[in-house]
């Protein structure tokens, strides 16, 4: 499942008698999971050869190797499959191997001669000097519980404290204990090769360059195989204000203040290691950069009560400091790690030109044009239940506004949008009205007993009228 992209793939349960195995997952990578699962098969049939040993889960881990090597070259050189057992298994010792005949006879014998040698436990001891044995015992023994699980349960036995001596001995299987010996010379070597190197960065940003419960320190720990050690928070009286054994150079002239001692980091570990964590420590250190970002576009940034700003913030991983209005301040200030302020600024000068563009929209759209027309013609424009009007806002994107009881000019009908659209807009008003203008009125008179017999239910009949004889009827 792992090899075909995490495909889904289920059995039928045990005792079902049936031969469906369903795979579940892109059509890609069930098919492949397919022809694996076939090829398995097989090969399951052609070789059906299987055979289980044993042997003691601590010597699983030495046996497959570190990253599976030890077990890697067993399989190159027999051809055999050797399965050990899973976490969720009950039978911890049981070993199963797979393949042909032959191939499962010799990986058998490789094998059985390995646990042999690991049940051969020995006694052994090497030197370490006792500079070096605090490594080892630190953080209650978390190096030497390392040393166990990697190499078969190997016991590493340092002196104990206060007895001065440099032999350390170690006890278990012969090949664990060598294993072992070598890892732990290995680890010598690089403490003799360590240095200290001062990483010195204000104390005020050492809480976010630990990050939360020291996970970043902790990942860089890791990353460079480095020790980091931050000076105490607490004022010391008896901490020096000035270093007299150091000095520095600044433009040519010697000065001999170093910074305040609660500023500097202490990195332990090889020269490269700790030259590669240092950079990694002083890439965390927060910055402020100032943004000019015109003032009448901040209350948009700022977004519905915040949620743009915090959105921003949220995604770069930063803190943005915006002023406050009555400062009227283009400044904007974005703090944080450099490489997240960097992307900010980008994100920020991005939206800035989104906001400009759209202002400039907004002002274009803004674009008035009167229209004077009399106003025995505005209920012709506005046409029945307004159908006519809303016809040539939706056709040219405009809002045209009639004049109000009571204004003062009431023939004035207001268009507002884009310019071009504005003045489209406005030759399909004036057509309409000069199509009215080119008609004739004529003045009838009825009797008033037979109005109510043109107009007709709900003014069907004179609807008719009008429109197949394409005039207009106006009773007074």
């Amino acid at each position: 499942m792992e090899e075909c992209g995490g495909v889904h793939i289920h059995f039928p349960s045990e005792g079902s008698g049936s031969d469906k195995v369903t795979i579940r997952g892109s059509n890609e990578e069930v098919e492949r999971a397919r022809r694996q699962l076939m090829q398995v098969a097989e090969e399951k049939q052609v070789n059906s050869c299987m055979v289980e040993i044993r042997a003691k889960p601590e010597y699983h881990r030495f046996l497959i190797g570190r990253g599976g090597s030890n077990i890697r070259k067993v399989r190159d050189r027999t051809g055999a499959r050797i399965i050990f057992p899973a976490a969720e298994d009950k039978d911890q010792e049981l070993i199963t191997i797979v393949g042909k005949e032959a191939s499962i006879s010799d990986a058998q014998q490789e094998l059985e001669e390995l646990i042999r040698n690991l049940d051969n436990v020995i006694e052994d001891a090497i030197t370490v000097d006792q500079k070096h044995h605090r490594h080892f015992i630190a953080r209650r023994g978390q190096v030497l519980r390392d040393l166990a699980e990697e190499y078969g349960g190997v016991t590493v036995s340092f002196p104990r404290t206060g007895v001065k001596s440099d032999r350390v001995v170690l006890k278990g299987a012969k090949d664990c204990v060598e294993a072992a010996k070598k890892r732990i010379l290995e680890v010598v070597e690089d403490l003799d090769a360590q240095v200290i190197l001062d990483c010195v960065i204000p104390q005020k940003f050492h809480r976010v360059i630990m990050g939360a419960k020291g996970f970043r320190v902790q990942q860089i720990t890791r990353d460079h195989d480095v020790q980091i050690k931050f000076p105490e928070r607490e004022d010391s009286q008896q901490a020096p204000s000035v270093q007299q054994d150091s000095v520095t150079q600044v433009n040519g002239e010697v000065d001999s203040i170093l910074p305040n001692y609660r500023d500097v980091i202490v990195i332990s570990g090889r020269q490269d290691k700790c030259d590669s964590a240092k950079e990694a420590l002083m890439a965390l250190v927060p910055i402020t950069r100032d943004m000019e970002i015109p003032f009448e576009l901040h209350r948009y940034i700022i977004g519905q009560k915040g949620t743009g700003i915090r959105r921003l913030m949220e995604e770069y991983g930063v803190n943005i400091a915006i002023p406050p209005p009555e400062e009227k301040s283009n400044v904007i200030k974005v703090m944080g790690v450099a490489s997240n302020v960097e992307r900010a600024e980008k994100g920020l000068m991005d939206r800035a030109k989104e906001l400009q563009a759209e202002q400039e929209n907004r002002v274009l759209r803004s674009f008035k044009l009167s229209v004077n027309v009399d106003t025995k013609y505005h209920p012709k424009i506005i046409g029945r239940k307004g159908a006519i009007i809303t016809e040539i806002r939706k056709k040219h994107d405009v809002n045209i506004q009639f004049p109000d009881k009571g204004d003062e000019n009431q023939n004035v009908i207001t268009i507002t949008g884009y310019e071009s659209n504005t003045l489209a807009a406005r030759d399909d008003i004036l057509k309409i009205v000069s199509n009215f203008e080119e008609m004739i009125s004529e003045d009838i008179k009825l009797d008033t007993r037979v109005h109510s017999r043109l107009i007709g239910s709900r003014g069907k009949v004179i609807r008719r009228i009008m429109d197949e004889y394409k005039v207009c009827y106006r009773i007074s």
